[in-house]
């Protein structure tokens, strides 16, 4: 086709602004035409045509008006000889406005649109332009049909098989997407499209990059304010208990009922509860129950009341203010306190009809209405006039969906050159940690949002680390040893004595039975052997021992409740250096004290050596962990160290030589980096009457230890480690040497 000269391109964008003026000549303002940044995108967007580039991606934000550019490329398809041009839109409703408003108005009757898989204007040759789903034209386009196509919200393509198969279908010799962010992940679930159009290429317009050229560009900027939507007291008690994994049930669904009564509040979140109560996947909970009894507003919606104060909501009645949420049942309950305030709300969700959109759309245009609550079918694919005023009351960690609910606020054109953002977090929750996420997600994907918001700092302090922080501080207010990690999640002390526990997962009846199978295998029975003893070997032995281990680890989970989110919270403020621990010396000194006298009691030799004692089992050392805020760290290391004498001094009074009958040295030599984990290592030699015994070198682990993170801190850290090891074997032998004198 050979590439055209400027003076083509020229004429074929100047054709293209005399359509658009004839199209929009009632539009008040003046002349409708391409503003000079999207003449730049078209014509790097033909230039890449004209180069051969098969599959071209156009990035550009919500409001800076792409889809003229869409009917450009359109109308350049057209005018170059490339025959008939498809529109994919995901959905019916956009294919209909879009069809409606924009294209019809600008093609006239070339423009055809199908969305019900009639096949008549994909029949009808007249017809230059057809709009249609991804459905429909794999149904009704044949191959062949359509030299270019026009793909709008092009992400939606990324890992949609229907896409591909038209595609497939069609052989099309060129292909336009349009989307307001294409983010990086989707590429990955998109690879069947892209190898099957031999790679894309992909133009991204931030509006910093529009400024850059078009000097003349200025969008509306807005200023970001966050209120604190603080739970109530019987919403609090909820949240711990869902964060604690204390309300039983499907883990993935009581972590989804904690994302809803935070992000939601508590209308959102008695309508799951109660259907996830119905299905079985969770167990009643007696406060979950009685929170769902309480009248009045969720802790979202009570907030809202002083956003509409603070922004005097109630004199700006011609003025469009824009709320989003996730939830259906939240958006009721938003519409109803905007309703309070005497202002005209509607509420969209995907339950309203196609037509009554198109009503819904025509009101807003005519300004019949001042507040309007959307869910997420109200971020793209609906034509939302300008707001004055955006409130998220949820925020959406996804990168798309926050860019694109930004753009119904950053509307190009706009008269006012000032916006507001509100966003709703609840503090001490995930809230904060996804409203930092999607803004660093955003910065990786080349996205500048601070081009056009100000103020977006995260604020520090709230998110769920610092509600754990503030737990653990709380509890040392009220007794200064530090809480164990049993406490935290369950509420009440609990170190257990390892011995004990094992003796307990025998009576389980699946442990026994793999007990039984095991032994059999070895020719002897349970009868023959002590079980605690095989268990203990199991859970503190270098090797994998396969089913078995497996088995009990899968009980000690469970007790410890691994799967919590609290749990894994509290190991991410140990990794971020908010909290510090040390392994209980006395529990610790119980696992050493018997695998000692199991060592004593199984000897035969002068000399009894373990080589392969460990204690490296995350579940089993975090039941035994007691975590404190790392302002205590000096604290702590004293009273180790004071500790670490007082022990010693003890074994000396009892008449142990240091080196002649005993020798515990300690040291933590090796830090993970991938693990994120400190290997310490101790080396334990008793010399007794009967015999040695050795275990050469002992081996605990330190988890979620990041050195790099604690910096001059992590000196003291080893230190603590050191002196804490050494406590826990030297409080072993203690107990130990008691044993032997008390068993004659």
């Amino acid at each position: 086709m050979g590439s055209p000269p400027d003076s083509e391109v020229n004429s074929i964008i100047d054709g293209f602004n005399r359509v658009l003026s004839e199209a929009f000549r009632d539009r008040p303002g003046g002349l409708v035409t391409l503003k000079r940044y999207q003449v730049s995108v078209a014509r790097e967007l033909i230039g890449l045509i004209e180069g051969g580039h098969r599959f071209i991606v156009v990035s550009m934000p919500t409001g800076s008006g792409k889809t003229f550019v869409e009917m450009l490329s359109a109308y350049y398809a057209i005018n170059r000889g490339y025959g008939r041009v498809l529109v994919l839109e995901p959905t019916r409703f956009l294919c209909d406005q879009m069809f409606r408003r924009l294209w019809s108005r600008v093609f006239g009757g070339i423009v055809g649109v199908d969305y019900e898989g009639r096949c008549d204007d994909f029949l009808d040759l007249r017809k230059r332009i057809v709009i249609a789903t991804p459905m429909t034209s794999g149904k009704c386009a044949m191959e062949g049909a359509f030299d270019f196509v026009v793909v709008d919200e092009v992400h939606h393509a990324f890992g949609d098989k229907r896409y591909a198969e038209v595609l497939r279908s069609l052989k099309p010799k060129v292909v336009v997407g349009f989307t307001a962010l294409l983010p990086s992940d989707r590429l990955s679930s998109g690879l069947g499209l892209v190898e099957l159009l031999g790679g894309f290429k992909l133009l991204h317009y931030d509006f910093k990059k529009l400024k850059e050229v078009d000097p003349g560009f200025e969008p509306p900027r807005a200023i970001v304010d966050i209120f604190d939507s603080e739970l109530s007291g019987r919403e609090l008690e909820v949240y711990d208990k869902l964060l604690r994994g204390g309300i039983a049930g499907d883990t993935r669904m009581v972590k989804f009922l904690e994302r809803t009564l935070v992000s939601h509040g508590v209308r959102a979140f008695c309508e799951s509860y109660q259907r996830l109560l119905e299905s079985g996947k969770v167990a009643e909970d007696i406060s979950a129950s009685l929170l769902c009894g309480e009248q009045g507003y969720s802790h979202k919606a009570r907030v809202v009341f002083e956003i509409l104060e603070s922004y005097n909501v109630g004199q700006q009645h011609d003025r469009l203010v824009l709320v989003y949420t996730g939830r259906v049942q939240t958006a009721l309950e938003l519409g109803d306190v905007l309703k309070q305030k005497g202002l005209k709300v509607e509420v969209l969700t995907g339950g309203v009809s196609r037509d009554e959109r198109l009503k819904l759309q025509e009101r807003l245009r005519n300004r019949e209405i001042t507040a309007l609550v959307s869910t997420r079918v109200g971020e793209e694919g609906i034509d939302i006039p300008e707001a004055w005023l955006l409130v998220m009351s949820d925020v959406t960690r996804n990168p798309l969906r926050f860019y694109q609910r930004i753009g119904r606020l950053i509307r190009v054109g706009s008269p006012d050159k000032i916006k507001h953002l509100v966003l709703i977090l609840t503090p001490g929750t995930f809230e904060y940690d996804s409203l930092e996420e999607v803004l660093w997600r955003l910065h990786e994907e080349g996205v500048d949002v601070s081009y056009v918001i100000a103020n977006i700092d995260v604020v520090t302090g709230k998110t769920t680390v610092d509600h754990v922080v503030k737990a653990v501080k709380f509890i040392e207010e009220q007794a200064p040893i530090p809480p164990s990690i049993p406490f935290l999640l369950r509420g009440r002390e609990s170190i257990p004595n390892i011995v004990d526990m094992i003796r307990e997962l025998i009576e389980l009846e699946e442990v026994r039975g793999i007990l039984e199978n095991t032994v059999k295998q070895w020719g002897i029975t349970l009868e023959d052997i002590q079980p605690e003893d095989l268990v203990f070997t199991v859970l503190t032995t270098i090797f994998n021992v396969g089913e078995l281990k497996r088995k009990v680890l899968r009980h000690v989970d469970t007790l410890v409740k691994t799967r919590s989110r609290f749990y894994k919270i509290v190991n991410e403020a140990i990794r971020k250096g908010e909290l510090a621990y040390v392994y209980d010396v006395d529990a610790m000194a119980d696992i050493i004290a018997y695998e000692l006298s199991r060592l004593h009691r199984v000897c035969s030799e002068r000399f009894c050596m373990n080589r392969f004692f460990r204690m490296d089992s995350k579940p089993i050392l975090r039941l035994i962990t007691r975590v404190f805020a790392m302002d205590k760290l000096d604290w702590v290391l004293e009273e180790m160290r004071r500790l670490a004498k007082a022990t010693r001094e003890e074994l000396e009074e009892k008449g142990f030589k240091y080196g002649e009958d005993l020798s515990y040295p300690t040291i933590c030599p090796e830090w993970n980096v991938k693990a994120k984990a400190l290997i310490c290592q101790a080396y334990v030699h008793l010399n007794l009457k009967e015999h040695s015994i050795h275990l050469s070198p002992f081996q605990v682990n330190y988890y979620d230890i990041d050195l790099e993170a604690l910096g001059e801190a992590g000196e003291k850290v080893i230190e603590l480690f050191e002196l804490n090891l050494e406590v826990a074997l030297q409080k072993a032998i203690l107990k130990f040497m008691e044993s032997l004198t008390s068993n004659g």
